[in-house]
């Protein structure tokens, strides 16, 4: 099969899938561990940024692992559809 990828092909955000964050602290000695990651609420940007602000206003903790996922595709140019292109799938 023969898969035409000699296009100028751009990597594009679906921002319909939306962005997941995970967070969790990292402070402390032994390490605090905290993380509301598995609550829907927070695991967009905003409500992580949200619960780290609380969680530093509560504890005094500073240091967050913060992870973001996002759904991207390849996209040919604009005026080739990808759907007739041999060996290319969504």
């Amino acid at each position: 099969m023969t898969r035409l990828f000699d296009l100028d092909w751009t990597l594009t955000r679906l921002e319909d899938q939306g962005v997941w964050v995970h967070i969790a602290c990292v402070s402390g000695n032994p390490l605090c561990g905290a993380s509301p990651s598995m609550r829907p609420v927070h695991a967009t940007p905003d409500g992580a940024l949200a619960w780290a602000e609380e969680h530093m206003r509560l504890t005094g903790h500073r240091r967050y692992d913060r992870l973001s996922f996002d759904v991207v595709q390849w996209d040919p140019p604009g005026d080739v559809d990808p759907g007739v292109l041999p060996g290319v799938t969504t």
